[in-house]
């Protein structure tokens, strides 16, 4: 385990105690480092993930990270700052995306559609209907399937409006979110093998990610 790697969640745990904009300034030198040592990190993994799928329009590992502080305007409940680093790789605006968050209550990789508008949404059903024997090809895949599992606390109860309650794709078509989490530990983070866990988990959902984005970028 390496100290620098260590440094990540002992800023986020000062951090979640003492969430406030005075605390983040006086501690702004530390959430720099703390943020550089995401950056080393990742940097490599990206290069790795680039070789494999150009289409990646991150240029660089600091461009991936999302901002940590949260958006009040729509969620003044949350606090000031999240309690995680999210990394994001993807192929443009609004487009399914691959994400690994680093936080204090949570490791994860993950990917996806997350709560899509509703003509997102409507497209990628229809691509479901026509199409979801692939989809389910790809979910049923001993990649996808020994990494991910589907995101389904967020469905509807019944059929979407149009399609038939015992359609062979009911349970993707009842999908609000079309997402697949990993659950990972600290000690994945800390693992020499962490490198290799992001790519190789970045192969086994890139076909659902496709499937996504061809489903939402057909006009």
């Amino acid at each position: 385990m390496t100290m620098s790697k260590k440094s990540i969640f002992e800023f986020l745990e000062a951090l979640t105690a003492n969430n406030s904009k005075e605390w983040m300034d006086a501690n702004r030198s530390w959430y720099h480092e703390a943020k550089q040592e995401v950056i080393d990190l990742f940097e490599p993994i990206l290069e790795s993930i680039k070789e494999f799928d150009p289409r990646i329009v991150q240029p660089s590992a600091r461009r991936s990270i999302s901002r940590i502080n949260n958006n009040l305007m729509f969620h003044p409940e949350r606090p000031t700052y999240k309690n995680h680093f999210g990394v994001v790789f993807g192929y443009g605006k609004g487009l399914a995306d691959f994400y690994i968050g680093i936080g204090v209550e949570e490791v994860e990789i993950a990917g996806g559609l997350w709560h899509p508008d509703s003509e997102k949404l409507r497209k990628v059903r229809t691509e479901i209907d026509y199409e979801g024997a692939q989809l389910e090809k790809i979910l049923n895949s001993k990649a996808f399937k020994s990494r991910f599992e589907i995101f389904k606390r967020d469905t509807l109860k019944t059929a979407p409006k149009g399609y038939p309650r015992d359609h062979e794709h009911i349970e993707l078509l009842r999908l609000k979110s079309i997402a697949a989490l990993q659950p990972l530990t600290r000690e994945d983070i800390y693992s020499d093998h962490f490198h290799d866990i992001v790519v190789e988990s970045y192969k086994a959902i890139v076909p659902m990610l496709d499937f996504i984005n061809v489903a939402i970028q057909d006009d």
